[in-house]
């Protein structure tokens, strides 16, 4: 999905939060200074650990929650003082909130009859409308308790979208869901909100939800927003050590290590020789403390006796992962640290064998071992770039 201007045709967001801050004590902040814009249409994925502020996010969007400061603004409408139900937004929760002696046509239109004064014929056609959307018309007529988790969430959905609301939101609406199931309801979520367009706000603490969904990505932590971009920018150009880290699975090899300026190289997890650009990169940290970054898909195998170009470490093979197509080779190296290296599926790959890893320079990133802030990152492929919006 390529990625919008966050802004309407007039140029204004369509959903804009401007430092947002939640306190539930002293001691306690939720949301720290959160500033976020989305154009007409987004789906913006908010992800991070447990604990870090994103469904607080969403509850103050809603209006569930008072925000301790800042601005929540809906097409330029500031909707701070409104009440959830002046606010027109439509909101899936995790746990789907369905009415258990209610059946799912009454579910779907149930907000519907409780805050707008439309005739009951208009209720139903809408209904009927989501319902045959959602492919679940054949369950209008049937409880929460004979209908199994995906059908639960579509009747959760359907009651979002007959609203026709301002802003979409949704609170991990899948965790609930089986692997398979998981995956299907992705796909469905994102055709359906293309069909209806409209602004869509998803938390989810999975990064392959946040990658595979979202036009754009907020990485936070702590209540602080660590980075806002498309996925693969958040993939290939993490801000910072944690968004490393964070994104991707399995997760970026992180190596601290030290720069030693006059020997040009790094010294510690590993001894790694520097060329010019990393060279260049390491003198901008704010102590020799470094870490290099280096993605599983980057390092390549070897035996013992091969000859390899660049880098390379020796190292015992403790556990091989076969996914599919790929394998993951954890390599614990002789000088220590432990490597997880992609290779293709069935390469021929033991455990406790002994081999070497290569680490090309060109896709090593750099990051400051003080702040986590990047320093350097591999020069990226042009076909993994997105395309901005409005080129051809």
């Amino acid at each position: 999905m390529t990625a919008r201007d966050p802004s309407n045709s007039d140029g204004s967001p369509h959903l804009e939060l401007q430092d947002l801050r939640k306190e539930y004590s002293e001691r306690v902040t939720a949301v720290d200074g959160l500033s976020l814009s989305l154009s007409r249409g987004e789906l913006l994925v908010m992800v991070g650990p447990s604990g870090c502020g994103k469904s607080t996010t969403l509850r103050c969007i809603a209006g569930l929650e008072d925000p301790s400061s800042g601005h929540i603004r809906i097409a330029g409408d500031s909707v701070v003082d409104r009440p959830p139900e002046a606010r027109n937004i439509a909101m899936v929760f995790q746990n789907y909130a369905l009415y258990p002696h209610k059946t799912a046509r009454q579910n779907i239109g149930f907000g519907l009859r409780m805050t707008t004064n439309l005739p009951g014929e208009t209720v139903r056609e809408r209904v009927e409308d989501a319902a045959e959307t959602l492919g679940i018309t054949d369950l209008l007529e049937k409880k929460p308790a004979s209908l199994s988790g995906g059908q639960q969430q579509r009747v959760a959905l359907g009651r979002a979208i007959v609203r026709d609301p301002d802003v979409f939101l949704l609170d991990e609406p899948l965790s609930n869901l089986d692997a398979t199931l998981r995956s299907e309801m992705r796909t469905e979520i994102q055709t359906l909100q293309r069909e209806l367009n409209v602004t869509t706000v998803y938390v989810t603490h999975d990064q392959t939800e946040a990658m595979t969904i979202g036009d754009r990505i907020a990485v936070l932590r702590d209540g602080r927003l660590q980075q806002l971009g498309t996925p693969m920018s958040c993939y290939h150009e993490p801000a910072n050590r944690f968004v490393a880290s964070f994104i991707g699975e399995p997760s970026m090899n992180l190596l601290e290590c030290q720069f030693d300026r006059p020997n040009r190289s790094f010294e510690g997890a590993v001894n790694y020789p520097a060329d010019d650009e990393l060279a260049t990169a390491a003198a901008a940290a704010t102590s020799p403390e470094v870490t290099l970054g280096v993605r599983p898909e980057v390092p390549t195998l070897f035996g013992p006796e091969a000859d390899a170009t660049g880098p390379t470490f020796s190292g015992t093979v403790d556990v091989v992962e076969p996914v599919g197509e790929r394998s993951f080779v954890y390599v614990t190296l002789e000088s220590g640290p432990q490597l997880v290296v992609a290779t293709t599926g069935g390469a021929p790959v033991r455990e406790r064998e002994p081999l070497r890893v290569a680490v090309p320079r060109d896709g090593v990133h750099l990051f400051d071992g003080v702040t986590g802030e990047a320093l350097r990152h591999p020069a990226r492929d042009e076909r993994d770039r997105p395309v901005p919006s409005g080129a051809d």
